[in-house]
């Protein structure tokens, strides 16, 4: 069963948790939500799906690509918005 939670001013239901994120992972899935035409629901959700199976199955060494790769990504994305700004989304 879905546990609720309380939110807004007249106490609403939802069954949705809020997620917290810092600014570069937050670009990170935005870029990569316009790159392949999605929504940022659709990529988080994608996201977690995938690191929840590899961590059920035991991938280490495909964890610690990823997160490699994150890293990389964000460097770029900060080079590249000292460079030019803002990404244009």
């Amino acid at each position: 069963m879905v546990k609720k939670i309380r939110t807004g001013l007249f106490k609403k239901t939802t069954k949705y948790k809020p997620l917290w994120c810092n600014h570069a992972d937050w670009l990170i899935f935005k870029s990569l939500a316009a790159r392949e035409n999605r929504t940022m629901i659709e990529m988080i959700h994608e996201a977690l799906s995938v690191y929840l199976e590899c961590t059920g199955q035991d991938h280490k060494r495909q964890i610690e690509s990823l997160e490699n790769q994150r890293v990389i990504l964000a460097a770029e994305l900060f080079k590249y918005r000292r460079k030019f700004g803002t990404l244009p989304l």
